[in-house]
């Protein structure tokens, strides 16, 4: 839906949006940073969502989450698949977080899918290892993207949330 002329362009510190700033293109770009910072473990993702949260109209923030933390697993699915080629890989780096997924795995057999919920929800352990565990032991692709989807959007939800939340719960 384009953005009629007469109406207030979004500025983000003081730049002008103009067209740029329809619901459609902050859905596409929720998405497809959601996969960048999904597919790279930095721990931005957080940033991200704070970012959405601040979207006007507000009526956008709960999609745009959704979107953004769709894309956010489907990134994860690059170190699910790190975890499935686990003996070929050879990079210094790949092999380190490979080793760090095992020596997790190693020291707690038994978590499952209890470990990668928890994971999911509170990053602990890093979410990406056990996005590799999760390879490792080839879990089935669905039950891992249904179980952390499940945890990161309520993560991201009080992420995103919170911040307008204890406001109103000051009053």
């Amino acid at each position: 839906m384009p953005v009629p002329p007469d109406a207030e362009p979004i500025r983000i510190l003081g730049y002008a949006l103009g067209s740029f700033s329809t619901p459609g293109a902050a859905l596409a770009s929720a998405f497809v940073l959601g996969i960048l910072l999904g597919a790279i473990p930095v721990g931005a993702a957080e940033l991200l969502v704070l970012v959405l949260a601040a979207v006007r109209p507000s009526s956008l923030i709960v999609p745009l989450l959704l979107v953004m933390t769709f894309g956010h697993v489907l990134g994860k699915l690059v170190w699910y698949w790190v975890g499935t080629h686990e003996h070929r890989l050879t990079h210094p780096f790949l092999r380190r977080q490979i080793e760090q997924s095992k020596r997790f795995m190693v020291r707690y057999p038994q978590l499952g899918v209890t470990a990668l919920a928890s994971s999911a929800l509170l990053s602990i352990p890093p979410f990406h290892l056990t996005a590799i565990g999760a390879g490792i032991v080839r879990a089935p692709m669905l039950l891992f993207f249904a179980v952390a989807f499940a945890g990161r959007v309520v993560r991201f939800g009080i992420v995103g949330l919170l911040p307008q939340l204890v406001p109103e719960l000051l009053r």
